[in-house]
């Protein structure tokens, strides 16, 4: 690759930094170019290097190393080594290692687990909570997205939308300190621009939001407000519920004028726990910083002598809705725990089957 000042500085746009630069080198020699998947859809992805974009699939020898868990599959936010072969076509030879991976949260059924918790977002700096405060302001469920982010090493903040339709919209941003004193809460009306000003201050110039929510949040219409245009479609939402149908129906990354790099993602219908146990409770800070004064390192927090936890929520000093909380939320790690150990497995086993099966079928061609 001709490295030039001009490519540089439009991958730096995207977020190309030292890091990646170092990882890239292996492939460098061999002809490759650097992309950063930007769209994906129907098997197919879309990189750009910030002057063009090329349509992606996978080559044969990257599927092989997919197949052995040697590569992960694509997803929007990676960077990949891509051996272009049209002036607008492009092979994906390998990702580069990540620096962080959002995992979509599986959906609970009484501690059952349903679906498998996939890698869908890649090297995100800081995931905003989307919430429309007039109808779905839920503390419980800001801890459930508290605790997905940090399990996947990515700083959380939270946007509350729709602030125009509340008489006093300060009082939630009150409500979620009072909880969670370390969030940065931001209060705003994608429609009249309320409150934009400071969100779009708060947001860097080459790191990587994306925008996590409940179907009918607002992400698409915030989004279309930050980049002052028109770029993601919007619905209507039921006015008793404020809920509406997909209208973000696939992942896709765009530079906002701030030179923020925002992921919007699809609305979630439900919010289960994929993270450990272990990142649940440090999650819950002060809990966790409890549990260390507890008289058995084990202590589940639920009837055991000497328990820290048990005495600060009978002294009042842990609200007792934020401890049934964190209890449901470890419960539901736990057992998400046990059927991963399972399912890596079985999808081992499986990648070599499909492996070797490749590797049959070229043999008998």
């Amino acid at each position: 690759m001709n490295t030039n000042i001009s490519l540089l500085s439009s991958l730096s746009i995207y977020g190309w930094n030292d890091s990646y630069s170092n990882a890239f080198l292996p492939y460098q020699n061999q002809g490759y170019i650097p992309l950063r998947i930007n769209r994906e859809g129907r098997g197919l992805f879309w990189g750009t290097d910030g002057e063009r974009q090329l349509i992606l699939e996978r080559s044969g020898t990257f599927q092989n190393m997919q197949d052995l868990g040697l590569q992960p599959s694509p997803v929007v936010g990676d960077w990949c080594a891509v051996q272009a072969y049209a002036s607008d076509r492009g092979l994906i030879e390998a990702v580069l290692p990540r620096q962080s991976g959002f995992h979509k949260p599986v959906v609970h059924e009484a501690y059952g687990i349903e679906g498998a918790s996939f890698v869908v977002v890649a090297n995100v700096d800081d995931g905003a909570i989307v919430m429309a405060a007039v109808h779905d302001f839920n503390l419980r469920r800001i801890e459930r997205f508290v605790s997905l982010l940090y399990a996947d090493g990515i700083q959380p903040l939270l946007i509350l939308t729709k602030i125009d339709l509340l008489s006093g919209p300060e009082d939630y941003r009150l409500r979620v300190l009072a909880r969670f004193a370390d969030l940065p809460v931001f209060l705003v009306d994608s429609i009249s621009a309320h409150g934009i000003e400071a969100l779009s201050s708060y947001l860097q110039r080459g790191t990587t939001l994306m925008l996590l929510g409940l179907s009918g949040a607002g992400k698409s219409t915030l989004l279309n407000c930050l980049s002052n245009s028109m770029v993601a479609k919007t619905g209507v939402v039921r006015a008793q519920d404020g809920r509406g149908r997909h209208t973000t129906t696939s992942r896709q990354l765009y530079v906002l004028p701030n030179g923020t790099i925002l992921i919007d993602t699809p609305g979630l219908r439900a919010v289960g726990m994929n993270s450990s146990s272990g990142d649940v409770s440090e999650s819950f800070s002060d809990i966790h910083a409890l549990a260390l004064q507890c008289k058995f390192s084990d202590c589940t927090h639920t009837g055991e002598p000497g328990c820290a936890v048990q005495q600060a929520l009978l002294a009042g000093e842990i609200e007792q809705d934020r401890f049934l909380n964190f209890l449901e939320l470890r419960g539901e790690a736990s057992s998400f725990e046990e059927v991963l150990a399972r399912r890596k497995q079985k999808d081992k086993a499986l990648g070599k089957l499909l492996y070797h099966y490749r590797r049959g079928m070229k043999e008998y061609d």
